[in-house]
């Protein structure tokens, strides 16, 4: 992550030295939604900073797809806090933080959703659907030593979930992996 934040740094001071010499033109605006929301060049994109654009080119990389198919800036900053964050069981913080507990916070902080905290109350308010229907924002289940359902992600696009791992923290996996294929149990819409 650090040469994310290198690269980042560096982006961000050619742009902040070029934006001294341009304008932007704000007259090329246009109505959307039937008249109900102005759109501008300033607002058009989805990014509110350089730095989500920089986190929505560097998550779209890491899951395989184009950056116009990452919509949800609010969910990739959130990851992008988390990612790397230690295993704790029980553990809620940024210090420590178990599977659930990122499942909950990333529901309450991104969708705005209060989901339950452990991964059994979680699978108990889970829709579920088939993997090849899973879309971003579902809550995916796997059996870990032996145990059903015991470990709960977010499936993001292409395959890949975020989760607390228990070895590595906060990270991206990859369904295509044949442990994640052994592993994955279920995985759907909390209602």
């Amino acid at each position: 992550m650090k040469n994310v934040k290198t690269k980042l740094y560096v982006f961000i001071c050619l742009v902040s030295f070029s934006a001294c010499s341009t304008k932007k033109n704000v007259t090329n605006a246009y109505l959307k939604n039937g008249g109900n929301q102005y759109v501008t060049e300033l607002n058009a994109s989805n990014y509110s900073s350089v730095k989500d654009k920089y986190i929505i080119g560097y998550y779209a990389q890491e899951l395989g797809v184009k950056e116009r198919d990452l919509n949800n800036v609010l969910l990739f900053r959130f990851i992008d806090e988390w990612i790397g964050v230690p295993y704790r069981i029980g553990g809620n913080t940024k210090s420590g933080i178990d599977c659930s507990g990122f499942t909950n916070l990333l529901y309450k902080n991104v969708y705005h959703i209060v989901i339950p905290r452990t991964t059994g109350e979680i699978y108990k308010e889970l829709d579920v659907k088939p993997y090849t229907s899973l879309k971003e924002g579902d809550v995916v289940f796997m059996n870990y030593d032996g145990k059903k359902n015991s470990h709960v992600g977010v499936y993001l696009k292409n395959g890949r979930f975020v989760h607390a791992s228990t070895s590595k923290g906060v990270m991206i996996s990859d369904f295509n992996q044949v442990w994640y294929q052994k592993a994955y149990s279920t995985g759907g819409e909390v209602k």
